[in-house]
């Protein structure tokens, strides 16, 4: 059985620029782009004691994992609307990533020709902008600054197609029937082992109770009062797995809000495709404000 799908419409684009020119910075479409989600505000609800029910947070975990989406190459098409001051924008792309190893988004919303590249490992982030003829090459830290997220390359690959952060601790999870999903809830997730960077946030997960799927994940900090929520729907059957086909994401801080709203189409799975990245020679380097 398909999960359930949980929409909503209107979303996502980072800063305009200090001038609030009406065409949006083809940079900020670009980092957005990279995390996809949709609105959360303040902070989290306190975890609930949940009602004696046959189920358990062990096997609520174990389902979650064995349903997840499985794949060594993920190759999508995707379009949607991008939301800042009640102005919208229509984006439209292409993402490609080999698991584990590379992220690669083409932006193209200009009657297909490409706007902007971007190539992410877990070491480093490289940009073209084709728009502004300037290109970035650095470390992750230069998105979450855009954005003032805490995100690593492996919690940005899981964002993308709807699964948890294996690379996270699993303790400390408390479990909740919610209506017709499940919410797990955790006061308190840090990354383990390599990963471990001192990290921590609260995490709201709710689950599909057919098919253990995520369908919506809200993560927050409460010292910066920063959260991240994602919601994904509609989900479509190819190789045997469920893929989210639309996704969701909103970034939002004290005075700062984020939205972006994009469809998946012609999605393939592990079917290799190029991720060429080279920067022409006239391009100059991109200056971060």
């Amino acid at each position: 059985m398909a999960p359930i799908f949980y929409t909503r419409k209107s979303w996502i684009a980072r800063c305009m620029n200090k001038k609030h020119h009406p065409v949006l910075k083809t940079t900020h479409i670009l980092v957005a782009i990279l995390l996809l989600a949709l609105a959360a505000c303040g902070p989290m609800r306190e975890v609930v004691v949940p009602e004696p029910e046959d189920v358990s947070v062990s096997r609520t975990l174990s389902a979650l994992k064995a349903g997840e989406t499985s794949f060594d190459f993920f190759a999508t098409r995707f379009s949607g609307l991008a939301t800042l001051d009640n102005i919208e924008y229509n984006i439209s792309g292409t993402i490609r990533i080999r698991r584990d190893s590379a992220i690669y988004i083409s932006v193209s919303p200009l009657l297909g020709i490409e706007m902007a590249r971007v190539l992410i490992t877990p070491d480093e982030v490289q940009i073209i902008n084709r728009m502004e003829g300037t290109y970035f090459k650095g470390e992750m830290g230069f998105v979450n600054n855009m954005l003032n997220t805490n995100l690593d390359f492996y919690m940005l690959q899981a964002m993308l197609v709807g699964n948890d952060f294996e690379h996270f601790s699993s303790d400390n999870f408390q479990l909740t029937p919610d209506g017709e999903r499940l919410l797990l809830q955790n006061p308190m997730r840090y990354p383990i082992g390599k990963y471990d960077t001192g990290q921590a946030f609260q995490q709201n997960i709710w689950l599909d109770r057919a098919s253990h799927r995520i369908t919506e994940t809200l993560i927050y900090e409460p010292l910066t009062r920063r959260s991240i929520r994602a919601r994904y729907g509609r989900f479509e059957q190819i190789t045997g797995q469920y893929y989210p086909s639309e996704v969701s994401l909103v970034f939002l801080e004290p005075g700062t809000r984020a939205e972006l709203y994009v469809r998946y189409s012609r999605t393939s799975i592990d079917e290799p495709q190029p991720m060429l990245f080279s920067v022409p020679e006239r391009y100059r380097p991109m200056i971060s404000n």
